[in-house]
């Protein structure tokens, strides 16, 4: 079930959003335009099972934002119709009332007005509701977003209004086992929300020339040969010191996003332009977390057959540091090569997702040290004792060792080296972790 908000003025819509939804997901500011996206945000409400919530954009001429709120309110099974009771109605909202009538989606309506605490008593409130009734929208919610006022009651009457218009409810959702979730990332104009609505088949998010044209994350779930995926398009991202404002706040919710729900990032490189610096630290950024990588080199059609096989020579050069990133040629606007990208996806999320066990894990890792042992300066000696795996997406392993300060970055990639050659560890980055002895001995008490 879609439940959309839209709007005509800056009514603290955003902020009612964070409230429903239960977290920081819109961008929260007083700027005209800070969310440029319809923001998607899938979510379990217990009284109506699968729930995805649509919040419209805020740009700065109503013309652009008019298509984004005509595709919510058509594609919406409730509609949150959100106003400001300190400016009252304009010509945008009335407009916006002319369509719900237009789409005969009155019925499905719900007029939230927000701000009716700041200038009103509370006795006043009835009154003041009651002037809203004129509009002819049969359900008016009085809220104050920003104080948490009256959002129970807001909470209720959708869940009223489901149940009186016979909403379909499916109540079967894809486990988190079936779905694969991508982060598509990159810097500015690599053709990310390009490759969002050729995935999901319909215009998401805006395609422009200009940079940050996406400032906040944009999610979407689509379905493919039978597979669900989940993706979240993010803004792109250039350097630190060159951020301000806007842009380091979507910024850093990207950073966080990235490492609490640890999608497969697909990095969307320009091939024209190849690999460049920046691309480079972004990375290594993100390789830093441990998060799954495929390299997508996008605009490949454009390029002779002589170009790409030296732009693919050339990223594998500069990915030597980390030689398990696959590299994938792309044209995010044919689509030529996502049924190749998804399938990776898939291998890789599988991959990360392995567990491998202690018996099994020390016998290889004893096995290999008979075979082939390290070498190490005389009385400098770093000698296994026992590992185990603590954790999967990323694949963590703890190494318990006689002396953890020998543990150098030579020893550190060996043992990646060995898990990787002992159990299939292809395509996903690994966290190896040494610990002393001792402390094996107290984690066992």
């Amino acid at each position: 079930m879609n439940i959309g908000l839209v709007w005509a003025t800056n009514v603290g819509k955003s902020t009612l959003f964070n409230r429903l939804i239960g977290q920081f997901r819109a961008i929260v500011t007083d700027v005209e335009g800070t969310t440029t996206d319809i923001l998607r945000h899938p979510m379990q409400v217990p009284e109506l099972w699968s729930v995805t919530f649509l919040d419209s954009p805020g740009l700065l001429e109503f013309e652009q934002e008019w298509p984004y709120i005509q595709y919510i309110i058509d594609v919406s099974d409730i509609l949150l119709f959100v106003v400001d009771d300190e400016v009252w109605l304009t010509a945008k909202e009335n407009h916006i009332i002319d369509y719900i009538r237009k789409t005969n989606k009155q019925k499905n309506t719900i007029l939230v007005v927000n701000k009716l605490d700041i200038e009103r008593r509370t006795q006043e409130y009835a009154s003041a509701i009651a002037d809203y009734y004129t509009l002819w929208l049969s359900i008016v919610v009085w809220i104050s977003a920003l104080k948490e006022h009256n959002v129970d009651s807001l909470q209720e009457a959708i869940v009223s209004l489901a149940e009186d218009i016979n909403i379909q409810i499916t109540p079967e959702v894809p486990t988190e086992g079936e779905l694969y979730q991508i982060a598509i990332v990159g810097k500015p104009n690599a053709g990310k929300s390009t490759l969002l609505n050729q995935l999901v088949g319909e215009t998401l998010s805006k395609v422009e020339d200009k940079p940050w044209t996406t400032r906040d994350y944009v999610t979407a779930n689509f379905v493919r040969k039978d597979t669900t995926y989940r993706l979240f398009d993010t803004a792109g991202i250039k350097r630190k010191w060159h951020m301000r404002g806007i842009e380091k706040i979507a910024y850093t919710k990207t950073k966080e996003m990235l490492a609490y729900l640890r999608p497969v990032a697909l990095f969307l490189i320009d091939a024209q332009e190849g690999i460049t610096h920046r691309d480079m630290s972004l990375i290594q950024e993100i390789n830093n977390i441990a998060l799954p990588i495929i390299i997508c080199l996008n605009k490949m059609d454009l390029l002779d057959k002589q170009e790409k096989k030296h732009i693919m020579k050339q990223t594998q050069a500069k990915l030597d540091f980390a030689p398990y990133i696959p590299i994938m040629p792309l044209v995010a606007q044919k689509g030529t090569g996502v049924d190749a990208i998804l399938r990776m996806v898939k291998d890789i999320s599988l991959e990360a997702q392995k567990r491998i066990g202690t018996n099994e894990l020390n016998k290889a890792i004893m096995t290999d040290s008979i075979q082939k042992p390290a070498r190490f300066p005389k009385n400098k000696i770093c000698k296994i004792m026992y590992a185990t795996q603590v954790d999967i997406n990323a694949p963590t392993f703890a190494f318990f060792v006689n002396h953890k300060d020998r543990a150098n970055f030579a020893f550190k990639r060996r043992c990646e080296n060995v898990l990787r050659r002992h159990f299939g560890f292809v395509w996903t980055p690994i966290v190896v972790r040494f610990k002393w002895r001792e402390q094996k001995r107290k984690d066992m008490e």
